[in-house]
């Protein structure tokens, strides 16, 4: 009988156990802005991403670590400004470049990437922002503050895209014309040097 007792307190210590870490699992979220995490510019432009961090837990957290896929033909730049969020809140900063209301000392969001003059038109970085935290007992700036460890990781899916930036080409009467009017001033030239 003491077994049978044993055993149905450590069941019942699992199911809870269980139970708050998938709580805790889908309680902290990040959303990328815009919405889609899709953004886009020229070759030699900068684009960027501001997020909303959600916390729906008991505690506070604290961002302490940001990741992403790796980029190509562009350099990535972190602008992240690890945020403390209260219980049951969430923060957002839009990404800026410019000094706003919200953004002080630009660039302000999450990350910025700023294309290579040379990237294609067309080509596209797809990847994922993951941003760790911790949890603390009370705002993590007071004194006395307490770590109580990991957080679960947010995530978000994004993606980068080079837009078109091919220079029209003139046309072909331009050329024509252009070439013309060129080949008439050397001509020109040429008969003023034999004058006498």
């Amino acid at each position: 009988m003491k077994s049978i007792s044993i055993r149905l307190v450590l069941i019942l210590v699992l199911v809870c156990f269980a139970v708050t870490a998938s709580g805790f699992a889908d309680s902290i979220t990040l959303t990328l802005i815009p919405a889609t995490g899709n953004v886009s510019g020229p070759a030699g432009s900068t684009v960027g991403w501001g997020y909303t961090i959600t916390n729906n837990t008991a505690e506070w957290i604290q961002a302490m670590n940001i990741s992403s896929d790796p980029f190509q033909n562009g350099t990535p730049n972190v602008i992240f400004d690890f945020p403390a969020v209260a219980p049951d809140s969430s923060v957002t900063l839009d990404f800026s470049l410019v000094t706003t209301a919200e953004c002080a000392f630009p660039p302000c969001g999450m990350y910025e990437l700023t294309w290579d003059s040379t990237a294609p038109g067309g080509f596209a970085n797809n990847g994922t922002f993951t941003v760790s935290s911790d949890f603390y007992d009370q705002n993590p700036a007071n004194p006395g503050a307490v770590d109580l460890g990991p957080a679960p990781d947010a995530s978000a899916a994004y993606s980068a895209s080079v837009t078109s930036s091919a220079v029209p080409e003139p046309s072909s009467l331009l050329l024509l014309v252009s070439g013309l009017g060129v080949g008439a001033l050397v001509l020109r030239n040429i008969k003023l040097w034999r004058l006498p």
